[in-house]
């Protein structure tokens, strides 16, 4: 028996299923790819010329659907995970879906409350404060969004309705959930945020207990994270600016602050202009990195695009800064230039 016959039946039930409850399913997805080459890439000092997934955006694919029960409410539901465009696997290894895993219920009165696995409310809130969409060259790069706190599993978020531009949300995640030990990979963030006409701005509070790990209990450690950003649209731009302090004993990273600031220029309808510049404070002499970041993305259609960027990473002593936001393989403490050039495809 092949695939096809075997996944059949499953999905002929499915299809059945949405129609019976009149409920909304949609798949969708964001593929983009492209050519980088990155200088100082290895511990020899040598250059990297390749192809790169989820340069502008992360390439990713989802569910979302919807139920409506009646007097004001709805059931709804998200699965998305990340995907490598240049081999095909999933981003995080054996999780299909490591951005959302979620069901909640939501109501134009009281909010949406959502359960299971969900984005940051840092990450969720700073893409829309940053010119560059959060980027792989990026204030991202500056790792204030840390990739260790990035997606928290068991986690309960209550976000409320926009009243007069004025919204919030609140996230607690329950960690690891190990019996004798509630502090395990406890995490807890709160945002307060106003978004009307040309304004936007949000203050963001995060903090993250360490995990439980044979031989290692970091859940007395703590990172905290208080976040502020600010955007202002003029025309054909839009300016924006973002500072974060870092504490606590866990250095998800190092203690510090950070900021950018950055615009965005809509030259025509189509090609859109981007420049940022973001720095790094430390306060335990780890460096005082500084990120320059340019680009620019022209739209062949509503849901095609293509872009270029290029940045340039002055380490000022860092010891573990890269240019790119998910390189893992470079070294850190090297100067180090790049460009990225590819293609964006939305589904």
């Amino acid at each position: 028996m092949n695939l096809s016959s075997r996944l059949f039946p499953f999905l002929a039930v499915f299809v059945c299923t949405v129609a019976h409850a009149q409920s909304s399913v949609t798949l969708y997805g964001d593929l983009d790819v492209g050519v980088q080459y990155l200088t100082h890439a290895g511990s020899n000092g040598g250059s990297a010329l390749g192809l790169q997934s989820g340069n502008e955006q992360p390439s990713r694919y989802g569910f979302i659907g919807a139920e409506d029960l009646g007097n004001g409410y709805s059931a709804i539901f998200r699965l998305e995970g990340g995907i490598n465009l240049t081999n095909g696997q999933y981003v995080v290894a054996n999780t299909p879906f490591n951005r959302y895993a979620y069901v909640g219920i939501a109501n134009q009165t009281f909010g949406t409350v959502t359960l299971g696995r969900q984005l940051s409310l840092l990450f969720e809130q700073s893409i829309a404060y940053d010119p560059t969409g959060l980027a792989q060259y990026s204030a991202m790069s500056t790792n204030f969004i840390p990739v260790s706190s990035f997606a928290q599993n068991n986690a309960i978020k209550w976000t409320t309705p926009t009243i007069a531009g004025v919204s919030g949300a609140v996230m607690y995640s329950f960690g690891q959930q190990i019996a004798g030990n509630s502090r395990a990979g406890r995490f807890v963030s709160g945002v307060l945020s106003y978004d009307r006409n040309s304004f936007g701005a949000h203050v963001i509070y995060e903090e993250s207990h360490g995990p439980l790990t044979t031989g290692s209990d970091l859940s007395s450690e703590v990172d905290r994270r208080v976040n502020a950003a600010l955007r202002y649209s003029i025309g054909a731009a839009t300016l924006y600016a973002g500072y974060t302090n870092v504490s606590g004993g866990l250095h998800y990273s190092p203690p510090g602050y950070t900021y950018y600031g950055g615009a965005r220029y809509m030259a025509s309808p189509a090609l859109a202009l981007v420049g940022e510049v973001a720095h790094y404070r430390t306060t335990n002499d780890q460096g005082q990195p500084t990120w320059f970041i340019a680009g620019a993305t022209y739209s062949l259609s509503k849901r095609t695009s293509i872009y270029a960027y290029g940045g340039i990473l002055n380490n000022h002593g860092g010891s573990s800064f890269t240019l790119n936001t998910y390189d893992f393989s470079s070294p850190g403490g090297f100067n180090q230039t790049g460009v990225q050039i590819g293609l964006n495809q939305l589904f």
